[in-house]
């Protein structure tokens, strides 16, 4: 039996890692043990167990876990004896808090309301929404509705980083948690941060809670988003954020940071916001939407051409595909560390 021990303070940081790569052990059960918490893992993690203060338990013996009927099983039941054909049912859900969240192809709509019950009754959710045309417009609204359940609002919990959210009326992308959860070990201690497109928090907050960064501008656009991450700030308890309300163009500090955060598909326009936001040498985090196989060089040469046009050069530069987001197409990101050029 692999157990990993560590101690009680980072047990929720250590688990979302390890559930991110699926390394849990869903047979044995999480055992408490005086100031450390016991996780059975599946095989040796590919992340450094020292960012978490965490060691292998070689004596330990843990109590199985009771054997849980496969849900997907449960939904085929039930959905069968509603006589809802199981060609027409959701094949993936993904779960934000208490809130269980499906897309259905026309042909289920009319069955749309017992879908979301049987779903909502089998997973034990507080509500079940159907996803119908995802994100829209500048200020990123979900186009969602109710099929089963009461309310909207929840708390999603992602390695040890609480968020509150309406699901109907900002977003969440929950396919992002790697990313979410990695960026805070890579800012080093005592930097400055901008984030031009906070959200609810997304980055900022995984960053204020678990990184060492000095300060963090956190910009957001939709009034709504801005209220809830003023909200999270106080749900995690962080201070060193300072919250912005409006258009990063026209209201983030100029010459403040050392890292850049573009976490939004409309990177590539603000561009220039990021390097004027930039106090010297530092890096910019970026994100964007693009055809698979033109990754990374479309990207690269993208980066190194906006660096050039500000009196800039590209020092470094780490690329990565986040997530498919649609046949052919990327969510890609890169790491871009720039310093300033030698003017002649």
């Amino acid at each position: 039996m692999r157990v990993l021990a560590v101690r009680h303070e980072q047990a929720a940081n250590i688990l979302g890692k390890l559930r991110t790569q699926g390394l849990v052990d869903p047979s044995v059960k999480i055992t408490k043990r005086g100031h450390e918490v016991l996780i059975p893992v599946l095989r040796e993690p590919s992340f450094s167990l020292s960012d978490f203060a965490a060691r292998w338990e070689t004596e330990a013996r843990l109590a199985p876990r009771a054997s849980l009927r496969d849900p997907q099983r449960v939904l085929h039941e039930r959905l069968q004896s509603s006589g809802i054909p199981l060609d027409l049912a959701p094949r993936r859900w993904k779960r934000v808090g208490e809130i269980v969240v499906l897309r259905l192809r026309p042909a289920a709509q009319e069955y749309a309301k017992e879908i979301g019950r049987i779903y909502g009754w089998v997973l034990k959710a507080q509500t079940v929404l159907e996803d119908r045309s995802g994100i829209h417009g500048p200020l990123r609204t979900p186009d969602v509705r109710v099929l089963w359940g009461d309310g909207t609002e929840t708390v999603h919990v992602e390695a040890g980083v609480r968020y509150a959210l309406d699901l109907a009326q900002v977003m969440f992308s929950a396919g992002n948690i790697e990313e979410r959860s990695a960026i805070a070990g890579r800012i080093r201690p005592g930097a400055v941060v901008a984030d031009l497109f906070a959200g609810i928090g997304y980055f900022t907050l995984p960053i204020a809670a678990r990184g060492r960064a000095e300060r963090i501008y956190a910009c957001e656009l939709n009034p709504t988003s801005y209220a809830y991450l003023v909200r999270n700030l106080r749900l995690n308890r962080v201070t060193n954020v300072v919250p912005l309300q409006g258009d990063c163009r026209l209201v983030m500090p100029h010459g403040v940071a050392d890292w850049v955060i573009l976490g939004h598909f409309d990177a590539r326009e603000y561009l220039d916001v990021a390097f004027r936001v930039l106090r010297g040498r530092g890096t910019i985090v970026y994100h964007e939407l693009g055809p698979k196989e033109q990754f990374p060089e479309a990207m690269t040469r993208r980066l190194a051409s906006a660096a050039r046009a500000h009196w800039m050069q590209v020092a470094s530069i780490r690329t990565r595909i986040v997530k498919s987001y649609a046949p052919g197409i990327v969510h890609a990101a890169a790491d871009v560390e720039v310093r300033p050029q030698a003017r002649s």
